[in-house]
């Protein structure tokens, strides 16, 4: 059954010139649901390193550009850009001159959110 999340059923966390907006997650659908995050970050702006260890992830650039650096390695990203992630890489994205805007999504096992 499809279901249509409202913008009051999401979660974001932020820290200095980025958000990471809670689409969707176990924790707010219960343990079959998919995590699905957006990403947003303002020119020039740096996240935070992140580390998923049991489940491969899908990044999709919405908009923007910027760099992937993973496990140390760098990757550009563009426009519709698509990076995927392994379990156990560490990572985190710095935006270029006009911000970056990711679309994540993973599929955790039962008690990885």
């Amino acid at each position: 059954m499809p279901t249509i999340i409202a913008k009051d059923q999401t979660v974001t966390q932020q820290g200095e010139g980025w958000k990471e907006i809670t689409l969707a997650s176990t924790q707010i659908y219960g343990d079959a649901a998919m995590v699905a995050r957006r990403w947003v970050f303002e020119a020039g702006a740096t996240g935070p390193e992140t580390t998923h260890g049991d489940h491969d992830q899908l990044l999709y650039v919405i908009a923007g550009s910027g760099q992937a650096v993973v496990d140390g390695e760098v990757f550009s990203l563009d426009h519709e850009s698509v990076l995927w992630i392994e379990p156990g890489e560490a990572y985190h994205f710095q935006a270029g001159e006009n911000g970056l805007e990711i679309l994540q999504g993973y599929a955790p096992g039962e008690s990885i959110d």
